[in-house]
């Protein structure tokens, strides 16, 4: 049966929006997802505002997922651990570290620090997470990995036919961009629960049951066409249940934006 489930999630200047479809019974299966690729797109969308055209560009990965025992999927306020969005650094007093208290501290980026009150957000999401009536501070912390449940990379080839990794989350050192400052992208994130039941992340954490089907994985983003326009590319990706069991990994075939794309609207 097809869900027509839909979820956001939002990481620095990125949205990622989820497509879902379902599931049925199928034979015994392995408790860790296993996966294959379906299908990929690349889809342009056109609407007019007065006489302007505005175009919003999305990479659509369909692909295959069979877990023995259907625990896949997060809700997008999932937050306990082993969820978590990061974990604060702390002194050996147990104090959580502010940016520039130790010279052994990376310089100021968005997957170090933590800004208690950056700009833009309102007042009611603004926390003093270290309790000095300060929300200002900037605080160091590690990002958690498993606050995700799909990872994907993309692969660029090089002339003498190798592919080598574009890093869009661009987390240095080593990555395409090592002075990244809050404009870093990733396109991991989060799989909404595997179900049609009103509460379906309660129903999965209840019920030990087998699915198949195919899941459609949105993302959208404005960067495709000026970084990967002339590029041969493919995707690399592999996704993770609830007890954090890792799938297997997976590539799509190569292809460029050209070559699938389609055009909607207009």
């Amino acid at each position: 049966m097809r869900l027509n489930h839909a979820k956001y999630y939002s990481l620095a200047a990125l949205t990622l929006v989820f497509g879902l479809l379902g599931c049925n019974r199928p034979p015994d299966l392995p408790d860790a997802p296993v996966i294959s690729f379906n299908d990929i797109a690349f889809e342009v969308t056109t609407i007019f505002i007065g006489s302007v055209p505005i175009e919003t560009t999305t990479l659509k990965l369909t692909f295959n997922v069979a877990d023995g025992d259907g625990d896949i999927g997060l809700d997008g306020a999932e937050s306990g651990k082993p969820f978590n969005e990061f974990e604060f650094v702390r002194n050996p007093d147990d104090s959580i570290v502010e940016f520039g208290e130790r010279p052994e501290d990376p310089p100021f980026t968005c997957i170090d620090y933590i800004i208690e009150a950056p700009q833009g957000v309102p007042d009611d999401a603004i926390f003093d997470y270290n309790q000095d009536e300060d929300f200002n501070d900037t605080l160091r912390v590690e990002f958690n990995e498993d606050r995700f449940n799909i990872f994907v990379d993309f692969l660029v080839k090089q002339p003498d036919g190798t592919f080598v990794e574009s890093d869009v989350r661009a987390w240095p050192p080593g990555s395409d961009n090592e002075q990244t400052f809050c404009n870093s992208e990733t396109f991991d994130g989060r799989i909404p629960c595997l179900s049609a039941e009103d509460e379906p992340c309660d129903f999965i954490r209840s019920t030990n049951r087998p699915i198949e089907g195919t899941i459609t994985y949105d993302m959208l983003s404005s960067g495709f066409l000026p970084v990967f326009r002339a590029e041969t590319i493919k995707l690399s990706f592999q996704i993770q249940d609830r007890a954090l069991n890792k799938s297997n990994i997976v590539e799509t075939p190569e292809f460029t934006l050209q070559d699938i794309r389609v055009d909607v609207g207009g």
